[in-house]
């Protein structure tokens, strides 16, 4: 059996599960980038500048002081597409490691999840940039054929489009 990818395997624990069952979707993009993982850092930090790289953000702002810290808040308004729509999610990061690691768990109405951006250096240089989120609960059982290619996608474009926007703010130009 080929080993699991360990940003998949920390959230599935993380949203209480040991495998991916009937009731799990696991959503993920991910891709390699000659960018330094700080560069990148820089860029996801910046919360305000979200929806300029990811189509599932309208809007992402800190809600307290401390920034990108253990126990910071943010809330982040997302659209979901049909059938969930757009909705206003309050996030308490419970995992901040700079320029490696930032993720927060939690649960709301029969759903519990886990979500993780994973910036790891590649064997030659650069950087391995990981977006995943595991959902698990009845409500996903339901929901997972209506969205789970959808959010595969945009998913992959949010890693495409902080890649993207890295490079950008390197070179200077403007997003």
């Amino acid at each position: 059996m080929p080993a699991m990818n360990p940003d998949i395997a920390f959230c599935l624990t993380r949203a209480g599960q040991d495998i991916a069952g009937w009731n799990t979707l696991i959503v993920s993009g991910t891709a390699g980038t000659p960018a330094p993982a700080e560069d990148l850092w820089a860029v996801w930090t910046d919360l305000e500048g979200w929806p300029l790289w990811s189509p599932l953000h309208r809007s992402a702002a800190w809600t307290s002081a401390a920034g990108p810290a253990d126990g910071a808040t943010f809330d982040q308004r997302i659209s979901l597409g049909v059938p969930l729509g757009t909705t206003t999610q309050h996030v308490t990061l419970d995992l901040v490691e700079p320029a490696r690691r930032v993720g927060w768990a939690g649960q709301g109405s029969g759903v519990r999840s886990c979500h993780l951006w994973s910036f790891s250096p590649l064997p030659h240089g650069g950087t391995q940039v990981s977006n995943t989120e595991v959902f698990t609960g009845l409500p996903v059982a339901v929901l997972r054929p209506l969205v789970a290619r959808r959010w595969h996608r945009m998913f992959q474009a949010a890693v495409d489009g902080l890649i993207r926007t890295a490079a950008s703010e390197a070179r200077g130009t403007s997003r």
